[in-house]
């Protein structure tokens, strides 16, 4: 309401409730302005996502890196839409879907990301087992128990404004990507070449290992997470010009931090011929090639995606399951207060941590998930664009020319890849 009469006041002045909240920010101003965006592009690099990226550089040398510089500008336009969607209606995203488009259409997307987003964890907690075996020696069986507990009691237990301090901390563990790449030693000529020119390849693996890449850089969980942050950090539309740059920081610093994991793997792994099957092995793999240090570097690199992503993937099923059933939610309430958002976490730490130490392979969860992702996505997307299009539900700040150029773009990119993908399928069956 508040929203509603600050724009009527900007109308009868002249402009528009965009113009009268558009703030000129100050390098003080920006500093002060990181909070969710930040965190969602630093676990948009969890260790499914580390792992995806290794495969790609290890199967694909640079040919794949055209994509994160096209998909850089869609990230940040989609991430923006999320946050908006709750900065003006004021609550978080699935509620939203829900109310607009119905449960018939909301539920099947909030549950296919919820799956997802178990698998990824699943995969994720044996990700950082291996990489601590890889550094100590102890097996990772004996890691993923004790990893899950500790992750589960902070995301649980801690107040938001602890876990987001946490969660901040942990985005620059990130860095460790740059320093592996610059350990590598890769030709930076050939890979400007390839950022900036497309090398397109219609092979199976070619198309499975882009449609992954999207579907773990353009990732459904972050645009729950990124409504529900907003939500947390209780932003007004004074605030979106801080929203906005704190997501742009946020998406440029996930899209490099990738961009390093395949500089790293590309110039090594690709030049070796060497396969991998995850991160850790990729961490295993350099250590002979390039150096111990790069190994460590690449290992801890995971436990630190790990100990960010985790707690987000869970809080981001919870909040989609909360708003899809109405139920209360929020990572600043007691857990008596918001029992099944909290259970809801829960279980998702103990399916994951089941997933870890079961006999599932994990490995192929892990990667298919990606995929799974990146056909959700462009779905979610278009909802999305609906949602943040209609001047009914935003007002002023429906979206402009640029952001639905960009946000269609990202659905015509991935619906193309996916298209790709299921041609390639359904010719030649799922490439090895």
């Amino acid at each position: 309401m508040e929203e509603i009469q600050r724009g009527q006041t900007a109308r009868r002045a002249g402009v528009s409730a965009r113009d009268a909240t558009r703030e000129r920010l100050g390098f003080a101003d920006i500093l002060r302005s990181i909070g969710p965006g930040v965190i969602s592009g630093g676990a948009d690099n969890d260790p499914a996502g580390i792992a995806t990226y290794s495969i790609v550089g290890a199967t694909a040398g640079f040919a794949q890196n055209w994509l994160l510089f096209i998909s850089t500008p869609m990230l940040v336009a989609v991430q923006e839409m999320s946050a908006k969607v709750a900065i003006v209606t004021k609550t978080d995203l699935a509620t939203v879907l829900r109310t607009t488009f119905g449960a018939r259409v909301a539920t099947p997307a909030v549950l296919l990301m919820v799956i997802a987003n178990v698998i990824t964890m699943g995969a994720d907690l044996l990700a950082m087992g291996a990489a601590i075996q890889l550094l100590t020696g102890v097996r990772f069986i004996y890691w993923v128990v004790p990893l899950a507990a500790l992750m589960a009691w902070v995301t649980i237990f801690l107040d938001y404004k602890v876990v987001s301090r946490y969660l901040l901390w942990l985005v620059g563990f990130m860095g460790l990507y740059v320093v592996a790449a610059v350990l590598a030693k890769p030709n930076w000529g050939e890979v400007l070449r390839d950022t900036v020119i497309p090398r397109i390849s219609f092979t199976g693996d070619y198309l499975i290992a882009a449609v992954g890449m999207l579907g773990t850089t353009i990732t459904p969980y972050l645009f729950f997470w990124q409504s529900s942050g907003e939500v947390e950090e209780k932003r007004g539309v004074q605030s979106l010009s801080r929203s906005n740059v704190d997501i742009a920081i946020g998406m440029v610093w996930s899209n490099l931090t990738a961009f390093f994991v395949i500089v790293a793997t590309g110039a090594v792994l690709f030049a070796h011929d060497t396969k991998i099957k995850t991160a850790a092995d990729a961490a295993r793999a350099l250590e002979p090639l390039v150096g111990h240090y790069a190994s460590v570097v690449f290992a801890a690199g995971i436990i630190g995606a790990g100990l960010l992503a985790i707690p987000i993937l869970a809080a981001s099923a919870a909040f989609g399951l909360a708003g899809l059933a109405g139920w209360r939610r929020g990572l600043e309430r007691n857990p008596k207060n918001a029992p099944q958002f909290y259970v809801v976490i829960g279980i998702a730490f103990l399916i994951a941590m089941e997933l870890a130490i079961s006999s599932i392979d994990p490995i192929k969860a892990l990667f298919y998930s990606q995929v799974l992702d990146g056909i959700i996505a462009p779905v979610l997307i278009v909802l999305m664009l609906v949602v943040t299009s209609s001047r009914k539900l935003m007002g002023d700040f429906a979206n402009g020319l640029a952001t639905k150029v960009v946000g269609w773009a990202a659905v015509a990119v991935m619906v193309v890849a996916d298209a790709a993908l299921l041609y390639q399928v359904a010719t030649r069956g799922l490439p090895g």
